[in-house]
């Protein structure tokens, strides 16, 4: 079985509804010079946020701005909701997860009081990153840009 799931395609699907930007607009060096991996971003529209792809939470940060999905076939995944978040130590933050619980592609993640905590950083800019030490040679194709829907296919991962 195991010869067979490393080829399997990951998709990805939207996880808010939004507008995908390239990784280059996002205005953090970090994320914009891809320190921690490829990827794309969003901005997004509404404050539910929901799992781009199955796989375990790695990691729910307390303060509720980010979130690392680990798929079944080792790909990594880091969802950071907007920029300079991590100052507001979780206010304006839902989280409906727990680290180390399994996930499904769609299943809501957090909530965000969006009006409330775009008043209090630079971006609500929202980054989805392959990282780097996940992805082994594998490269992913952009499906899907501009305005897209929560649960919209917008990344095929090969």
């Amino acid at each position: 079985m195991g010869l067979f799931t490393k080829n399997k395609k990951l998709e990805v699907f939207a996880p808010v509804d939004g507008e995908i930007i390239d990784l280059s607009k996002v205005e953090d060096e970090v994320f914009s010079e891809k320190m921690l991996g490829d990827g794309i971003a969003f901005i997004p529209e509404n404050g539910e946020f929901v799992a781009p792809i199955d796989g375990k939470l790695v990691t729910v940060f307390p303060s509720g701005h980010a979130y690392g999905i680990s798929n079944s076939n080792g790909v990594e995944i880091l969802l950071h909701i907007g920029l300079d978040t991590v100052s507001l130590n979780g206010d304006g933050f839902d989280i409906k997860v727990k680290q180390g619980a399994n996930i499904k592609a769609g299943e809501l993640l957090v909530n965000v009081d969006m009006a409330k905590v775009s008043k209090k950083v630079p971006s609500m800019n929202t980054p989805l990153i392959f990282t780097t030490d996940s992805m082994n040679g594998r490269s992913f194709e952009v499906l899907k840009t501009g305005k897209v829907k929560k649960g919209d296919l917008i990344i095929e991962v090969k």
